[in-house]
């Protein structure tokens, strides 16, 4: 049996706007990178003591409020990048170096950013940064040199709602997956300069989160849908289109949702959900259908809410952390026998 419990809550001054979790350090265990109301960017470490607690280890402020944020090797050295598209309908690239966190490039997209993917879509050693605008557009950027570059414009029927990286095992190159407010999944690929189409199916109404990770342990990553704000479809990839594999509501409103590898002595992966009512709920797939393996309220109001899963203690398991309005949660993830 699996256990949720709160290790610590900490609080800030402004809301929560973003949420990722990554090893900046090298040091197995992953970070927590925020960005806040006021356009502050913080990053915080576990630190081990007599009271363990987070510790800020770089901040950079005065930025525009961040519409979306996303994490990849941009630069191709190796370490995480941060790729923020702000409300001032600039795209800006950060890296983190000598424990600082600075501005690498900064450069207009032309239209207020809907939300954004940093993923390998080239086949080589950085990854590249896709964005959608409030004008229907989808614009891929390169690293090239000094500056970000344009290397393809798509412009699509609707405003992108979602957009999430979709791997697949032994592929050097990833595609892409997004959602409209016209309840349609897209798949989409960059070749020969261009972003183009791959597939597409109608999933309900308006899409208004997708998660994507390998819950299944097959080649492709396994898709979610959040529709209608409660309706959950699972998609996976069969025979070269996408297949719908299970359509279920939850129990609340979803705000936020991730997949991958949540916990580490199982085979499969899971689905991790943030509710409206501040409910943290954990899933699993068992080939048929999605099961509820722990689930946890930690606040007692209703908001909206984020969700990010990683080691952030370095036990070589994965913690939780949610951010709901001006506070996050860090949660343990217990087997119980």
């Amino acid at each position: 049996m699996t256990k949720l419990s709160l290790i610590t809550e900490h609080s800030f001054k402004e809301g929560v706007t973003s949420l990722e979790l990554v090893d900046l350090t090298n040091n197995g265990k992953a970070n927590i990178v925020l960005s806040t109301m006021n356009g502050d960017i913080r990053v915080f470490e576990w630190t081990k003591g007599k009271k363990p607690r987070l510790k800020e280890i770089a901040k950079t402020s005065d930025l525009p409020p961040v519409a979306a944020m996303d994490v990849g090797d941009v630069l191709g050295n190796g370490i995480p990048d941060f790729v923020v598209a702000g409300l001032d309908n600039q795209l800006r690239l950060l890296v983190f170096m000598d424990n600082e966190l600075t501005v690498k490039s900064i450069i207009p997209i032309g239209a207020i950013p809907t939300s954004l993917v940093v993923a390998n879509v080239l086949d080589d050693k950085s990854a590249e940064v896709i964005v959608s605008t409030t004008d229907q557009a989808l614009r891929c950027y390169g690293w090239f040199d000094v500056v970000l570059d344009k290397l393809a414009h798509k412009v699509v029927d609707h405003p992108v709602l979602s957009m999430r990286r979709l791997s697949i095992e032994n592929v050097p190159y990833s595609r892409f997956v997004f959602g409209d407010e016209t309840g349609y999944l897209f798949v989409y690929q960059y070749a020969d300069d261009r972003l183009y189409e791959v597939w597409k199916t109608k999933v309900g109404k308006e899409v208004f989160h997708i998660a994507t990770g390998n819950i299944a342990g097959g080649r492709y990553d396994e898709i979610v849908c959040v529709s209608d704000q409660r309706t959950i479809t699972l998609f996976r990839v069969e025979q070269q289109a996408l297949d719908r594999v299970l359509t279920i509501k939850a129990p609340a409103p979803v705000t936020a949702v991730r997949m991958g590898r949540i916990l580490q002595d199982t085979p499969a992966g899971q689905i991790l959900l943030s509710l409206l009512d501040s409910t943290i709920l954990l899933l699993g797939f068992n080939g048929i259908e999605l099961i509820e393996l722990a689930s946890l309220k930690t606040a007692s109001k209703s908001a909206e809410s984020l969700v990010a899963f990683g080691d952030i203690t370095g036990d070589a398991r994965n913690e939780i952390v949610q951010a709901i309005g001006n506070k996050i949660f860090l949660l343990r993830i217990d087997d119980e026998d």
